[in-house]
Parts: structure tokens; sequence; C-alpha cells
């Protein structure tokens, strides 16, 4: 599947409320998911700097990249194992797979008991898109914008059609589940 320039721009804007790095504090971070269901958050510098304030989300998803490069440590290592159910997936970059999709059901159903963090092969940036479409209204969603800050996004009626929307212009059928998406 080819991303059109207008797919690719639209990926690249906040779905929600841009915190910028300068701006990024433990109490606006607090703030932004404190009534929330459901928090999430996407991608290893996100995960690390939520957890460096003491916000451990539900579901934590990450591939131990920053900006495609490969990091010592995968985001949220500094969980201890035996807090956190870990669960592990394969989603080569710009992919949303079937699989990748069942393995985050997966892991909002058990962060019921337990936090979990989905360690992914190859590349989450995408799967921010789906986790929109599973998790409850009233849930936060967090992932890191580079070079810009933490996006935020309190998820309702609007933010999921909106990546509704975004998923059937990129060719994935959520009717009708997934079929592997690849963004050339």
């Amino acid at each position: 599947m080819f991303l059109s320039p207008e797919n690719l721009r639209i990926l690249k804007e906040p779905f929600g409320l841009l915190l910028e790095n300068k701006s990024v504090s433990k109490v606006k971070l607090y703030n932004s998911v404190k009534h929330a269901k459901l928090i999430v958050s996407v991608g290893d510098a996100t995960t690390d700097r939520v957890n460096s304030y003491g916000i451990v989300p539900s579901v934590s998803v990450v591939d131990g990249k920053e900006r495609r490069e490969q990091r010592k440590k995968a985001g949220g290592d500094s969980l201890l194992p035996n807090r956190i159910l870990q669960l592990r997936c394969s989603n080569p970059a710009g992919t949303i797979s079937r699989g990748a999709v069942q393995v985050l059901c997966h892991a909002l159903k058990a962060s019921v008991t337990k936090p979990v963090r989905v360690i992914v092969e190859g590349e989450e940036d995408l799967l921010a898109l789906p986790i929109f479409l599973l998790v409850p209204y009233g849930s936060v969603v967090l992932y890191g914008l580079p070079f810009k800050g933490i996006v935020i996004v309190k998820v309702d009626f609007k933010k999921r059609k909106r990546a509704k929307d975004l998923m059937e212009s990129l060719g994935i059928d959520w009717i009708g589940g997934y079929d592997d998406a690849v963004a050339e």
C-alpha cells in the first residue's frame, strides 16, 4: 500500500493535545491521565518519560528503538519484570499486522489485573491507530512526536472515528478484520 502525501501529512499531525518537550512535567502529565479509564503509552521514549514521573500505563507498546535507532534498553525496562506482564508481537515497519492487533487485544484485556508491556519486533508507530479503536471511551493514549513532544489523546467518539477513517483510507478494513497493511 502506498501512503499518499495527504495520508503522510495526516499521520504527522498530532491526534490530540501536543505537550511540547519543554512543557512536559509530572503535573501536566498526571493531570492529563488522572481520570483516564485506561492509560496506554506507545513508543520507548514516551513510555520511559511517563514512567520517570511515576505513571505506569496499563499498556505500554515499545519496539526497543528511538527514531529508528536501536536503544540499549526497551522502553519500560525500569519496571520490575515480575510486576508486569510482557507480551511480544511482530509488526514490520510501516504496517499494522493482524497478529499485532490480536496481541494488543489480549494486552488490553490482561491489563485489568496488572500492567502489560507489548514488545514489538519491527515497529510500533502505526499501532496507535488500532489502539484508539480498541480502548474504552475515556482512555488516554500517549505517544511521542519526534523532536516535538508527547501527544495526549483522550479517546472519544470523534477520535475513534478519525482513526477509523484514516485506517480505511490506508486500506485497512476494520469491520472485516485486519489485512496486513504495508506503507511503502
